[in-house]
């Protein structure tokens, strides 16, 4: 037996909120437990550090592309 210890919470979900959940369940074939992990877990892996030069993601991808983009500061004028 494991001596990790594990924790539950209660969390209230609003409709729109339960709608993401159940497309969370769908896109990774997991009951709703498992994919409030899974979801915690991807985003934790993919979160770094705010870059100078920015970067663009496509929403929804399941493992999101990233491609850096460099942005040029112009003058009032231009």
């Amino acid at each position: 037996m494991s001596d990790t210890k594990t924790r539950s919470f209660t969390l209230r979900l609003s409709p729109e909120d339960q709608t993401a959940l159940a497309q969370l369940c769908d896109l990774y074939g997991l009951d709703r437990p498992a994919s409030i992990r899974q979801a915690m877990r991807q985003v934790l892996a993919q979160h770094t550090a705010p870059s100078r030069h920015g970067y663009f993601v496509p929403v929804g991808a399941v493992r999101p592309t990233s491609f850096p983009v460099h942005l040029n500061r112009k003058s009032i004028r231009e």
